[in-house]
């Protein structure tokens, strides 16, 4: 059945880890584009850039600084940081693994909430499963695009959001499958603006990375 595309309703400017998610998954099917350990690494790194973002959090040689507490308007970020307050003694690479184990269910809950996604059961032969999926293929189409048209370099100077997407794609291994053709132009226009990013938000790229080739050494292990 085909979807009716309307996306003057949509809004212009998603969260962050929002923005992952309809990357890293199918804008048709809402199947993910990636194995379950880098989705849900790349989808906590994006909820800690959200923090950071907000300038909840900085991020220090490892270490999460607690920078303010007061109380955040998304009650997603809002339970993410009383988990920090109540154990400060956590680095960044224990929260990030903790975080990835229910980063899909969180960003999924608070798409379906805010309409941009919806639940399906689909029935098989013995079970019943849930599948996610964009409620408009246009708009879910468009983040990748519009990823796309920003390490192209030639459009509007980029906000640092759109930096930290791109280190996350690239660091759980959907850059290629984004960029196609363009990837050697993309790696090199990405890499000059991680150089100028803020240091905490290019220490959780750093960190999603590591970890996501971590979690590969372990299978091949």
């Amino acid at each position: 059945m085909s979807q009716t595309s309307d996306t003057r309703t949509w809004p212009r400017r998603l969260r962050l880890a929002d923005d992952f998610w309809f990357v890293a998954h199918d804008d048709a099917s809402g199947r993910p584009r990636l194995g379950c350990v880098a989705l849900g690494l790349g989808l906590a790194g994006a909820l800690l850039g959200e923090l950071v973002l907000l300038r909840s959090i900085a991020v220090s040689s490892g270490r999460v600084l607690l920078l303010n507490a007061r109380p955040l308007p998304d009650p997603d970020s809002q339970a993410i940081m009383q988990q920090m307050f109540a154990e400060p003694q956590h680095d960044v690479r224990t929260w990030l693994s903790y975080l990835s184990r229910g980063a899909d269910e969180v960003v999924v809950a608070r798409l379906v909430r805010a309409g941009l996604v919806s639940r399906e059961a689909q029935r098989r032969l013995f079970t019943t499963t849930v599948a996610h999926r964009p409620v408009d293929m246009s708009f879910a189409f468009w983040r990748s695009v519009r990823l796309k048209q920003v390490l192209a370099g030639g459009r509007e100077r980029p906000e640092w959001q759109d930096i930290v997407l791109a280190g996350l794609v690239y660091s759980t291994g959907l850059f290629r499958a984004v960029l196609l053709e363009d990837f050697a132009a993309g790696d090199a226009y990405l890499h000059r603006c991680l150089e100028r990013m803020d240091p905490s938000l290019r220490e959780i790229v750093a960190q999603v990375a590591t970890l996501v080739g971590d979690s590969v050494l372990a299978v091949r292990g």
